[in-house]
């Protein structure tokens, strides 16, 4: 395992650097990238960048990767964040992680705090195709320093006390995920990865980025989900790899039963983030002539912890089983391991578990049975020792792929001094897995209606926490 994340970018780029690392309009070799990373980093430097963390509010971008690894290899850790949280969660993440500056673009600027510098990616285009000290290229080790169990990325999730935590990913956290990736996915050179899921969750960042940068592969780049230019990607592009969760599949599958199935050059296709449930996998399957392979992880193991292997057999409606180099055990509330076929609490164990949440000093002895990441979530074990859901203890559900937890929106909601009470419920959706349903008691003597709840909502909440239900109940 290399000395530092970013290695195995500078590595892909010494094998082979007119490779296509991304494939944009303008497309960029294994070269450019790591020119443009080098001279990201240097920028940061030069703005007093060492050690710390820097925010990072960026959408799919072709030049996601440099400014992510140019944060890395300033020294630094990059506080991921969604481009449709509000201007209250950008604040409240970058407050919590202590982060003082934030890499964004100028559209999402007004999104970042008056108190945090802004680095705008756009502007910094001409210093990063300028580059940087360009011995990472030529030189072996390309990182002096072994920074393995150092932090690298905090992602904000485990909202179920109502705060967002951020959860801490070691640069050996991300890179034992992302070895196990390749090994269990078998991506190499030839692959050619779709990066639809978000860059900034772990998912999209191990599976859709760091292991392909690290094999050599090229990533295309989808900035906005519209499933028809989707599939019209899917054949300009010839595409070997995509990923996506339920939803995302559902409305291809949908655009492609409309007007045809695209040429494609599919291999596999990999679902993820919640319960795949009704036909999906099937309709996929007889569509496009590939299985569709349900995994299963959490940001906090980096994240990626089951799988339903190439190499091996689907089995639909499983998430398979432990992925390279991963434990994963099914425990009962005291931490014996429960009898097969039994339900228990799905325990992850490996290099891949994170090291703590912004603030916690270490590991949280609840949040773990030994070694072993207790993740909340229920499984039964089949014969072959492949997993199937069995629900959640804890307080969360599933919206389009996106964690939503309901004492988080309950307690934003409630900050308002017009309402008493909310609560927050899940409405099961076919298309969207759940839909969100909030309820609201108005303060003593206060107005609302279900505009102003909306506007509530809007002002301080992600666009994937707006409810789809609002009821107005008085007590």
């Amino acid at each position: 395992m290399p000395a530092s994340l970013p290695d195995f970018l500078f590595h892909a780029a010494r094998r082979d650097p007119e490779r296509a690392a991304v494939l944009a309009p303008t497309p960029w070799t294994y070269a450019d990238l790591a020119r443009r990373t080098l001279g990201f980093a240097r920028v940061l430097r030069e703005r007093g960048v060492d050690g710390g963390r820097v925010g990072l509010l960026l959408p799919n971008v072709p030049a996601f990767p440099a400014a992510f690894n140019g944060i890395l290899y300033a020294g630094a850790s990059a506080v991921l964040l969604n481009p449709l949280y509000s201007p209250r969660e950008v604040g409240e993440y970058l407050a919590d992680s202590g982060a003082r500056m934030l890499v964004t673009t100028s559209e999402l600027a007004a999104l970042a705090p008056a108190d945090v510098e802004v680095v705008l990616l756009e502007e910094q285009a001409d210093e990063m195709e300028r580059g940087g000290d360009p011995a990472p290229l030529v030189d072996s080790p390309p990182t002096a320093k072994d920074v393995r169990a150092d932090e690298a990325a905090v992602i904000y999730t485990s909202a179920m006390n109502g705060w967002a935590r951020g959860a801490r990913l070691t640069h050996r956290s991300l890179a034992a995920n992302l070895l196990s990736v390749t090994e269990a996915m078998q991506v190499g050179p030839g692959d050619r990865v779709v990066t639809l899921l978000p860059l900034i969750h772990a998912f999209g960042l191990t599976v859709t980025m760091n292991a392909a940068l690290a094999q050599g592969a090229a990533m295309v780049p989808v900035e906005r989900f519209h499933p028809v230019r989707l599939l019209d990607l899917l054949e300009s592009s010839g595409a070997t790899v995509l990923c996506g969760v339920p939803a995302m599949y559902g409305a291809i599958l949908s655009a492609a039963e409309r007007r045809e199935v695209p040429a494609h050059a599919l291999r596999l296709a990999i679902c993820g983030g919640a319960p795949l449930v009704g036909d999906v996998a099937e309709r996929w399957e007889q569509a496009f002539g590939i299985p569709l392979r349900e995994g299963y992880g959490l940001t906090e193991a980096s994240p990626v912890a089951l799988f339903n292997h190439f190499d091996r057999p689907n089995r639909r409606g499983s998430m398979g089983t432990a992925f390279p180099g991963v434990g994963v055990t099914l425990r009962a509330p005291g931490g014996a391991q429960v009898e097969p076929g039994d339900v228990g609490e799905i325990c992850v164990e490996g290099d891949n578990v994170f090291a703590g949440y912004v603030g916690a000093d270490g590991r949280e002895p609840a949040g773990f049975h030994g070694n072993a990441l207790r993740t909340g979530d229920l499984g039964v074990a089949d014969g072959d020792r492949s997993i199937r859901f069995r629900g959640c203890i804890k307080e969360m559900f599933t919206r389009s792929g996106f964690n939503i937890y309901p004492r988080e929106l309950e307690r934003v909601v409630q900050e308002d001094p017009r309402v008493f009470r909310a609560v927050v419920t899940a409405i099961p959706d076919a298309a969207k897995e759940n839909e969100i349903a909030l309820s609201v008691v108005p303060a003593p003597g206060a107005e609302l209606d279900e505009d102003a709840v909306r506007q509530i909502c809007r002002d301080c909440l992600a666009a994937y926490k707006q409810p789809g239900h609002i009821s107005i109940d008085i007590d």
